[in-house]
């Protein structure tokens, strides 16, 4: 599928897991925030939410990427950042799991009616979490909750254009033999609980002139590497200028970081910035492995491509 090509983006993270005023920035590629500049104090916390601004024939839009948690950090990392949920034209979630959509009613109550949406459908089912220490969920993304608050719902299973300007890939195809979902995820399908495949889970892909594919992922269950080579044989594009989100890789063991890693290297993006459930372990054996792209996801941090 053709992939618009734009002509910059910036991602800012409004919610991530991790806030650190000493990670470094990188001069027109990566900016952190600062704390003497800030309107009030960010909050960090598990979840994720991203606010892209992307530029096409010289106009912009703002496309929100998930809503974290819950709306505490949500709201108060927005307004820390000067943003107002006016500016926002659409929304996109990465997959049905609440610390991806648990901002979402409160955004949609606060910004009113004909926001347009953007999910895969299977983000409906039901979903839980076997733990050691217990089952915890199940979770719920309610359609009649979100046609209340009302939301224009724009739901897909296959590759589909937002506003069309980004590419949200699907279900994606799983072509590495490391990257597998995790036995402790499921899901209840009419009635029935069973594994959880992540078939709700896509990337939104932003191809910008100059610089190749951005790849944007929320957890990256079906695999970080996974879904980048699915972005490029979408679009046809191989160059890759940054790989952006959560990756769900400590809880996988060795042989997911190891094969991961490896995937990376190979796929050779400019920046890879990674925080929200990719776990400690595997973010240090990252910045050991990449140490000339990879950058700590981290709350305000601002990423600047193209233009």
């Amino acid at each position: 599928m053709q992939a618009p090509v734009l002509q910059s983006m910036t991602v800012e993270i409004l919610v991530d897991n991790f806030f650190d005023i000493f990670e470094p920035s990188r001069p027109g590629l990566v900016e952190r925030a600062v704390l003497g500049k800030l309107k009030k104090p960010l909050v960090a916390a598990h979840g994720l939410a991203m606010l892209l601004t992307l530029v096409h024939n010289g106009r912009q839009t703002k496309i929100l990427v998930d809503t974290a948690n819950s709306p505490l950090s949500f709201f108060n990392n927005l307004e820390a950042m000067e943003h107002k949920v006016e500016e926002i034209d659409a929304v996109f979630l990465s997959h049905g799991h609440p610390d991806h959509y648990g901002g979402l009613l409160e955004f949609l109550s606060r910004r009113g009616p004909g926001l347009p949406v953007f999910f895969h459908e299977d983000c409906y089912f039901p979903k839980l979490l076997v733990t050691p220490r217990g089952r915890v969920g199940p979770y719920v993304l309610e359609k009649e909750k979100l046609v209340a608050a009302g939301a224009q719902l724009h739901e897909n299973q296959g590759p589909a254009l937002l506003q069309d300007l980004a590419l949200l890939t699907g279900t994606v195809e799983a072509t590495t033999p490391y990257e597998k979902p995790l036995p402790g995820f499921k899901r209840i399908v009419q009635g029935n609980e069973e594994p959880d495949p992540f078939s709700d889970e896509q990337a939104l892909v932003v191809n910008i002139e100059g610089k190749g594919l951005v790849v944007i992922g929320g957890c990256c269950h079906p695999g970080i590497v996974n879904m980048t080579k699915y972005a490029q044989k979408l679009t046809g594009v191989n160059k890759v200028a940054a790989i952006i989100g959560g990756f769900h890789l400590t809880a996988g063991g060795d042989d997911l970081i190891n094969g991961t890693i490896n995937g990376l290297k190979e796929l050779n993006p400019n920046l890879v910035l990674a925080g929200h459930c990719t776990g400690f372990k595997a973010l240090t054996r990252l910045a050991a492995a990449l140490p000339d792209n990879f950058m700590v996801s981290c709350v305000g941090t601002k990423v600047m491509m193209g233009g």
